[in-house]
């Protein structure tokens, strides 16, 4: 987020004009007229005169810092503006190029003061570009399923819904469990399989992108475990993939750049950031511990907000809290959550009918539990029954 000149922030610095008028009995008659196009600086001026700014054309980013050596701070210019007796500063073209007017005061004189690392401005702009999804397609494997494998000229993303999946690429073997994903690259050959004990359900998504290597090096070969973030949006891919309105297409692109961002600096990032102090973490983990144990357990029985507030002896309000502070859901979509994945485990044995099912899970009937199951999988209870083969 950038910063103006106009916040209070940067009083410390200077002051701002409407226009140059307002201090025009103390400028100069000269005005400098500069034109900038640099992305980075490696050196700071500064005066021991009053220095006037007005950028005329473009955007500009100034940077400044206080002769106390403290922290370079960056602020766009905004309106017209008198940078303090001492200040150091420079600029940076946000924008391909800008003009930048300057007015002094009385026998102005401008020094350079050498930084120790340059400071280079990165603009806005993608890096990686989906050019087009191919297909995208849900898949349920039972036991001992087995793909010979293939190479293709298209990226693959493989995200694990449920179970395990036992994968090769390029002489390396990985296993993927639930919420894991793994990208195949273009002409990167691999196979996919199940154990004798092992069942697996996994969207697939083929797509063409362009992005640099750098970012392509930290994809390749890798196991990544979702976070709540890239669960978040994979849903959204999925649901949005039924449909057919106007822009569902763009938003399904979109979806899938989110998805290669946010995994492309996932190691830059923590999950969750912990705000509370370390005791006070200590009781809230205790707590939903044992509150999601018993959720587990009583699964298929009916679990409402107030019997876990009475069971707990928690308010409603600090149950919604303890949920969303970590695992960012409410505790009603938790519960819903945990319900209709456990469904698709029992449509998968084989054993229910799926009036059944909603029975046994404790939904208030079968048409309120397909329409739950359609919202959260992008497919009713029945058709993805019928994607499930030996």
């Amino acid at each position: 987020m950038f910063k103006k000149t106009t916040s209070y922030i940067f009083q410390k610095y200077g002051e701002i004009f409407q226009d140059f008028s307002q201090g025009s009995s103390i400028l100069s008659p000269g005005k400098k007229i500069k034109k900038i196009s640099n992305k980075s600086v490696d050196f700071l001026y500064y005066s021991e005169s009053d220095t006037y700014l007005r950028v005329n054309e473009g955007i500009v980013l100034l940077l400044v810092q206080s002769r106390d050596d403290s922290e370079i701070e960056k602020f766009v210019i905004h309106r017209v503006v008198r940078l303090e007796p001492g200040v150091r500063f420079n600029f940076i073209s946000i924008t391909s190029s800008a003009k930048l007017e300057i007015s002094t005061t009385g026998n102005y004189t401008r020094n350079r003061m050498k930084l120790d690392a340059p400071i280079e401005y990165m603009p806005i702009r993608p890096r990686i570009f989906v050019e087009e999804v191919l297909a995208c397609y849900y898949q349920v494997r039972n036991t001992s399923y087995s793909f010979a494998g293939e190479s293709t000229n298209h990226w693959e993303l493989t995200f694990i819904d449920n179970g395990e999946l036992q994968t090769r690429v390029e002489d390396q073997d990985f296993e993927l469990g639930q919420y894991d994903l793994m990208f195949y690259m273009p002409n990167q050959f691999h196979n996919q399989y199940t154990r004798a004990d092992q069942t697996c359900s996994y969207l697939t998504v083929m797509f063409d992108m362009k992005c640099d290597n750098e970012h392509v090096d930290s994809l390749n070969q890798r196991v990544f475990k979702a976070n709540r973030e890239i669960l978040d949006t994979i849903n959204l891919f999925v649901k949005t993939s039924e449909g057919d309105e106007p822009y569902q297409r763009e938003l399904l692109v979109s979806y899938l750049e989110q998805i290669l961002i946010r995994l492309m600096y996932f190691d830059y990032i923590d999950d969750l950031p912990v705000k509370t102090s370390p005791m006070q973490q200590k009781f809230e983990n205790e707590l939903l511990n044992e509150i999601l144990i018993h959720i587990n357990d009583n699964i298929y029985s009916v679990i409402t907000i107030e019997n876990l507030c009475n069971e707990f002896n928690i308010s409603r309000s600090s149950l919604q809290q303890l949920f969303k502070t970590n695992l960012n859901m409410a505790p009603k979509q938790y519960i819903s959550d945990l319900k209709l994945n456990r469904s698709k485990q029992l449509i998968k044995e084989s054993k229910y009918t799926i009036s059944e099912i909603s029975n046994i899970l404790g939904f208030a009937s079968i048409h309120y539990f397909s329409r739950k199951f359609k919202q959260q999988f992008g497919i009713t209870p029945s058709d993805y029954a019928k994607t499930i083969y030996n």
